[in-house]
């Protein structure tokens, strides 16, 4: 399964509040072996950082 979704950073405008969650893109590991490991890694990091950042609102 591939995340290429997760490069999309949609603009809500009116939000009462915005949570900036940088990360690093895993684009270095397109078409490798790797790939899926360390998209599935990145998305991983990303839901726990949703997570975290849901819990303090």
């Amino acid at each position: 399964m591939h995340y290429r979704f997760l490069r999309n950073n949609p603009v809500v405008f009116g939000a009462d509040a915005r949570f900036p969650i940088r990360y690093d893109y895993p684009k270095e590991f397109d078409n490798t072996e790797l790939e899926e490991a360390k998209y599935d890694e990145q998305v991983e990091q990303f839901g726990m950082e949703m997570l975290y950042s849901f819990s303090i609102v």
